[in-house]
């Protein structure tokens, strides 16, 4: 595999350049970016390195959730799990590390950790804005590693305007949304709604899989589990001279069926799970500028999430079925966040000095059986400040810091600085930043106590909190309508206080969650880009490396496991026929690590494995009916080999983890009026 990885590195860097998105030049000058910016502005401005993933990169992936999108990033991993979803990691740290927006507002609900984001549909996005590297100063909590920040369409011409999207694939996935936007001089209003349905999948079904009644024997059981999403948004928007309200309120629905294998010894009854989410946000997004060019932005929201599992004993003669009496087999979780955040900042383009002054406040519940007490709650108050000096026009240095007080924890103060230099057609990047997570109120307040399980929380744990230290240079030439990119990057993450769930010190026969002390990542990446005549090359290499615990006690240890990364896409317009082609692959070096098993050292070890996408749009009609056919994991690669150590390294179990189901097809219409 690893010879694999060096001859897509071989074919990339030598018959192309890559970049970071799948624009045209012309398009990629005006991309604009608004998180942790104190205005709009573009990308190639902004003082972070931001990636950004565009309206019609996604088109062209064919993308249906957050999650198809990122599983062809650099620097992010998506891991797999059938009944809590998909979650990610960057830059070498976990999903609860991350924070996940929309609009600059928080999603909620994590799952042992992770936001699920094969929740998160993007039909009413516009583009996806990445940072790596720590914004706590901005966004507080779990900011660690990154921020993922996604940006709604907004209406800009007057007039009544739809949509009409389906999405099929042949592994049995049916989609279908819709929108209807209104907008009369300074106000609109949109409303969208979609239904995603999935049938299940299992590596012995058929290529075209169609819903059907199947008998109630063991194929009703499902690898890749059947999950049905229905999800609305209604939006508002008025703006009036320096003066902007948009209000939203959004709706989210999710059940994921995990039917049973049938009971011995006569097999009529089953096992039957359901897992129910739930995610009602509403809110709204207040601007007003100056006249002396200074801005104030208020933001307020209230998310609720709840994820309900029922367990059923299911009578596979009659297909009755009644709640299940075992303990533990019933139960409901449930967040709720109120939150606002407010930003004043002064805008002088003509003024070296700049700065933003801002508060964050956030009320969260928790609530279930397995939560201390059924309640908790946690309050953070936050106040931030940060200034952006310009130093002979090209040297730009913002230092921040943010100071918060937390109900439930010590919180500490987090400083950060950020440089950004320009040289001709180079760009120099620079950043220090602390970063820091909350202990969530699952870690301090769980309890779930029962013959099978002893796991309870810690309320006197601390914040985990990180030294971020990142660099960049990037470089863009234009010449004769070769538009050329290139960008090289390195990152250091150091954590202390991580927070992990391990055997009590005080009672060996209860888990409980301790700060285990440090832990720490670092990496580089190399990004090119091209673009000549409708022909757009990305191609990219990264190298992530990730601390061994182990190391400071044993020699033969090493002290970082490092795995390899590679992303290759290239996309071909022809304006002409109103065409273009597109081609996704991406290359997930091993990863191995280091663990105790009893008196030795054993190895854990996830195989390297690949990920290729092909699809070819055809639009009709002046653009208003869009045709886009395609194969998703032409690879096949479903299973991934996953080596666990039970009795030293050379004494290991083989196992597999899901990684995608197998090959398909698919077919996506859109209609636009």
């Amino acid at each position: 595999m690893l010879r694999n990885f060096w001859i897509s590195v071989v074919l990339c860097v030598s018959f192309y350049a890559g970049a970071q998105n799948t624009v045209e030049k012309e398009q990629e000058l005006e991309t604009v970016v608004v998180t942790a910016q104190y205005k709009k502005t573009t990308k190639e401005k902004a003082v972070q390195k931001i990636k950004v993933i565009d309206r019609k990169t996604i088109d062209a992936m064919a993308a249906v959730t957050l999650k198809d999108v990122l599983v062809n990033q650099n620097n992010i991993r998506v891991a797999q799990d059938n009944v809590l979803g998909s979650s990610m990691s960057l830059q070498g740290l976990s999903g609860q590390n991350i924070k996940i927006l929309i609009d600059g507002i928080p999603v909620i609900g994590r799952l042992n950790g992770n936001i699920d984001i094969s929740q998160i549909n993007l039909n009413t996005i516009e583009q996806i804005e990445i940072v790596e590297g720590p914004l706590s100063v901005n966004y507080g909590t779990d900011a660690l590693a990154g921020t993922v920040n996604l940006i709604s369409k907004k209406n800009k011409k007057d007039g009544v305007s739809s949509t009409l999207n389906s999405y099929y694939e042949s592994i049995g996935q049916y989609n279908v949304d819709g929108s209807v936007s209104i907008k009369a001089g300074n106000s609109g209003v949109t409303l969208s709604l979609g239904r995603n349905f999935f049938d299940g999948w299992n590596a012995y079904d058929y290529f075209f899989e169609f819903p059907q009644s199947r008998p109630a024997d063991t194929l009703r059981y499902k690898q890749w589990k059947p999950k049905e999403q229905y999800f609305s948004r209604l939006s508002y928007n008025l703006k009036k001279g320096n003066f902007s309200f948009a209000p939203y309120l959004s709706y989210f629905n999710e059940k994921i069926t995990n039917r049973g294998m049938p009971r011995p010894p006569y097999e009529e009854t089953a096992f039957d799970d359901y897992y129910n989410s739930w995610r009602i946000d509403g809110g709204f997004d207040l601007r007003y500028t100056f006249t002396n060019r200074s801005a104030l932005n208020i933001k307020a929201a209230y998310n609720d999430f709840k994820r309900i599992k029922n367990t059923f004993v299911k009578d596979l003669t009659t297909l009755d079925q009644e709640l299940s009496q075992t303990t533990g087999s019933q139960d409901t979780t449930r967040f709720d966040l109120m939150m606002s955040r407010g930003t004043w900042n002064t805008n002088h383009s003509k003024r070296f000095y700049n700065f933003q002054l801002g508060y964050d406040v956030a009320i969260e519940t928790a609530s279930g059986k397995r939560i201390e007490g059924l309640n908790k709650e946690q309050i953070d108050f936050a106040m931030f400040g940060s200034s952006e000096i310009t130093l002979f026009d090209d040297l730009v240095i913002r230092p921040a810091v943010r100071v918060a007080y937390n109900s439930q924890y010590d919180a500490p103060v987090v400083p950060s600085v950020n440089l950004k230099y320009n040289l001709n057609s180079f760009i120099f990047r620079a950043s220090y930043a602390k970063g820091f997570r909350a202990p969530a109120l699952k870690e301090l307040y769980f309890d779930f106590v029962d013959i099978n399980h002893n796991i309870v929380g810690n309320q006197d744990l601390n914040a985990e909190f990180s030294d971020n230290f990142t660099a960049d240079i990037s470089y863009s030439k234009k010449r004769s309508g070769l538009d050329l990119n290139v960008d090289i990057g390195l990152f250091y993450n150091d954590l202390d206080n991580l927070i992990t769930l391990a055997i009590s010190p005080t009672d060996p026969q209860q888990y409980t969650y301790i700060n285990i002390g440090e832990y720490s990542t670092f990496g580089n990446q190399v990004n090119a880009g091209m673009n000549y005549k409708g022909l757009t090359i990305n191609a990219g290499i990264s190298y992530i490396g990730r601390f061994n615990n182990l190391a400071r006690d044993y020699d033969d240890v090493p002290s970082y496991n490092f795995s390899p990364e590679c992303r290759f896409n290239t996309t071909y317009n022809n304006t002409k026929h109103n065409y273009s082609l597109a081609l996704f692959f991406k290359y997930n070096g091993k990863r191995n690590g280091f663990f105790i098993s009893g008196d030795e050292i054993s190895q854990s070890l996830i195989e390297a494995y690949n990920q290729m996408d092909f699809n070819v749009t055809k639009k009709f009609m002046d653009n208003k009916f869009i045709l886009t056919v395609g194969i998703k994991n032409i690879l096949n690669v479903q299973d991934v080999v996953s080596t666990y150590g039970t009795g030293g390294v050379h004494s290991d179990n083989s196992g597999s983890i899901s990684m995608n189901w197998g090959r398909s097809v698919f077919c996506v219409l859109k209609f636009k009026i």
